[in-house]
């Protein structure tokens, strides 16, 4: 069983999705090029582990090996 810690947020997207959103802290330190990956819808990889801060003690974080952004596909008008 895994266990997650983050932000819960609503979420009304229409179609497939749960209605909740997790959010969890990422290390995207293995990566180049974050900036421009920032609040953008993004796929990324790697593992979830526990990092022992001096200050905020035991935080969960996924550590991202790779990571893209995805882009949004357009919705064709009717009659195309």
């Amino acid at each position: 069983m895994a266990y997650l810690e983050g932000r819960l947020r609503t979420n009304a997207e229409e179609g497939e999705h749960t209605g909740f959103v997790l959010e969890v802290e990422a290390d995207l330190s293995a990566v180049e090029n974050t900036e421009e990956l920032a609040d953008e819808q993004v796929a990324i990889t790697g593992e979830v582990v526990i990092v022992d801060y001096p200050e905020r003690g035991k935080v969960l974080i996924f550590r991202a090996t790779s990571a893209a952004a995805i882009e949004e596909e357009e919705e064709l008008e009717e009659g195309e």
